[in-house]
C-alpha cells in the first residue's frame, strides 16, 4: 500500500515512540472521557471548549473550538480528551489532585495513535505551548483539583533568595487563550503562562480549564 507523505511520517513517529516505549507506560490508568471547557470573565472565550489542531505530522495543539485563527477560521468539534495516571500514584495534595497526563487519540484512516501533551517553549517569549504528540515520552505533568479544574504543581518558591523548597505542593492556574505560532500554524490555542507575569503576547486572555465528562 502506498501511504502519502504525512501518513509515512505519522506511521514513523509512533512506530519510534513504540520503541521507545517498549516497556508498560507508566501511566497506565486512563479516565472516562471528557471536554475541556473554558472559563474566563471574557464573555467570548467563557464557556468555549477545545479542539486538536493540525500543528505538523502527528502534532495537535489544544485549539479553540469556535475558531477564529488564521489556520482554523471556522468552528471545529470539541475534542475528546482523557487523563491516564499511574497504578501506583503518587498524590502529594489529594484536593489539588493526582498527577497524570492529558491524552487524546489521533484517528487516521488506518491507525489509531496515542498522544499526549507536552509544553513547547520559545526562550523569546513568556508562554509555553501545549501539544499533542504520539506516545508518553517528554510529556508535561498536570493534574485535575477537586473541582475539575486543570493545574500544574510544584513546591518550590522561585521568588525567595536563594529559591527553596516551600515544603508543600502548590497547584498553578496560568492559563491563558492566545493567537499563537508554531511551525507555520496560527491557531488560537491554550498556552501556559510561564511565571506570575501577564504574557508577552498581547492577545492573551486569562482562562480556566475544567473537565466535564461525557
Amino acid at each position: 500500500m502506498k501511504l502519502s507523505l504525512p501518513a509515512t511520517a505519522l506511521l514513523f513517529a509512533a512506530s519510534a515512540n513504540a520503541q521507545c516505549e517498549a516497556s508498560p507506560p507508566f501511566y497506565n490508568e486512563t479516565s472516562k472521557p471528557f471536554s475541556l471547557v473554558l472559563t474566563s470573565d471574557n464573555s467570548t472565550i467563557n464557556g468555549s471548549t477545545l479542539s486538536a489542531c493540525h500543528s505538523g505530522a502527528g502534532i495537535e495543539s489544544l485549539c479553540l473550538s469556535r475558531g477564529g485563527g488564521v489556520s482554523n477560521p471556522t468552528s471545529l468539534p470539541a475534542a475528546t480528551f482523557n487523563f491516564n495516571t499511574s497504578s501506583d500514584p503518587f498524590t502529594p495534595n489529594a484536593t489539588l489532585g493526582t498527577p497524570g497526563i492529558l491524552t487524546w487519540t489521533l484517528q487516521t484512516t488506518t491507525i489509531a495513535v496515542p498522544s499526549s501533551v507536552r509544553f513547547s517553549y520559545d526562550p523569546a517569549t513568556n508562554i509555553a505551548l501545549p501539544l499533542l504528540f504520539p506516545g508518553q515520552t517528554d510529556t508535561q505533568t498536570l493534574a485535575f483539583d477537586d473541582q475539575d479544574r486543570l493545574n500544574v504543581q510544584g513546591y518550590i518558591d522561585w521568588s525567595a533568595n536563594p529559591p527553596n523548597s516551600t515544603g508543600s505542593t502548590q497547584a498553578f492556574y496560568r492559563w491563558y487563550a492566545c493567537q499563537t505560532y508554531y511551525s507555520g500554524y496560527s491557531y488560537e490555542n491554550l498556552a501556559w503562562g510561564l511565571g506570575p507575569e501577564k504574557p508577552q503576547n498581547p492577545t492573551c486572555v486569562s482562562v480556566g480549564v475544567k473537565r466535564v465528562f461525557v
